[in-house]
């Protein structure tokens, strides 16, 4: 496999420079190689845990709800592709898995029937996790979110990634999903942001249209140009006639690509057309896309504003095959 930017074979030495904000982190701790059950995980354990008051913090709802969530078979949050039907991802509990190592925020592992291929996508999540973590907690205005470290689990799914709920942080990332190794990364990205969101607060919730576009658009910013065809919403909602206002009205699910589609475009006309930044625009968030729009500028004109560039730029009632969520700056 070949990593493009960088040449390291199996050691992880230090971090690498991030063209989304700039950042330089190192990872910490390497382990790899070991091969452990996942029968019992780390995630597994913590759960049954939940009901002695002494493990977690007194008061600590939040932590609660994500361990008890986490023991559930399939998984609630998803990043799929358009195409993807049947069953929610989900960890692997009874699988014989490779332990590829940790750092300061995440422990990765993967499928062992992987082989090769498994090893090399854990070490090119493990190379860059702890940067693009830097990278979301300055998004978050400096947020850490509870439960870490993040239980990574890479799998022999080729349907994107998911995690247990929202605040979830056992994710698993199908590693059959592309073929592009940062678009793989990027994956992990996706549902981590909603983890960051999910402790944020502020109106942003993952399981609706408008945080599903916010994961995918932070992740993309990260790693741009990365995905599949079939991971791109943008043009499924340019495509309808007429176009459905998932502005001034969010689709409580993260599967719907029209919606998706919407709310992607929206996030980045505010960053890459009006020039906002992600930090500005995650703090500035309200119950809807609209009001995340007002609070940024003072403007109850969202949905309009947005519509009259869209519709000069990308005329209803033509079929677009874009290659991105983000032609911005237009």
């Amino acid at each position: 496999m070949v990593f493009p930017d960088d040449s390291w074979p199996h050691g992880l030495k230090g971090g690498s420079r991030s063209s989304f904000l700039g950042i330089e982190t190192n990872i910490l701790e390497e382990t790899h190689g070991e091969q452990v059950d996942f029968a019992e995980p780390e995630w597994e354990r913590h759960e049954s845990q939940v009901a002695d008051s002494s493990v977690l913090p007194r008061g600590d709802s939040k932590a609660r709800e994500v361990r008890a969530l986490t023991s559930r078979a399939e998984h609630q949050r998803v990043t799929v592709r358009r195409t993807h039907e049947g069953p929610l991802l989900g960890m692997h509990q009874k699988s014989s898995v490779t332990h590829a190592g940790k750092t300061t925020h995440f422990d990765v592992s993967y499928l062992a029937k992987l082989g090769q291929h498994g090893a090399d996508l854990a070490q090119a999540i493990l190379q860059n996790c702890e940067r693009d973590y830097t990278t979301l907690q300055q998004v978050f205005s400096g947020i850490t979110p509870q439960q870490l470290p993040f239980i990574v689990q890479i799998t022999d799914d080729s349907t994107g990634a998911s995690h247990s709920s929202c605040l979830g942080t056992d994710i698993a990332v199908g590693g059959k999903s592309g073929g592009n190794v940062n678009f793989i990364r990027s994956l992990l990205v996706a549902e981590a942001d909603e983890v960051f969101m999910a402790n944020f607060g502020h109106g942003w919730d993952c399981g609706a249209s408008a945080g599903e576009g916010l994961s995918r658009v932070l992740a993309n910013d990260i790693y741009k140009g990365v995905e599949p065809a079939d991971f791109i919403s943008s043009d499924v909602w340019l495509n309808l006639n007429p176009r459905p206002n998932f502005v001034d009205h969010a689709k409580p699910t993260d599967i719907d690509y029209p919606s998706i589609g919407c709310s992607a475009l929206f996030l980045n006309w505010l960053r890459f057309q009006l020039k906002h930044n992600w930090t500005e625009i995650v703090a500035a968030s309200g119950a809807t896309l609209a009001a995340t729009y007002k609070n940024l500028t003072g403007k109850s004109t969202g949905w309009k504003d947005f519509e009259t560039l869209i519709n000069k730029e990308f005329p209803a009632g033509q079929q677009y095959n874009l290659n991105t969520d983000n032609p911005f700056p237009i």
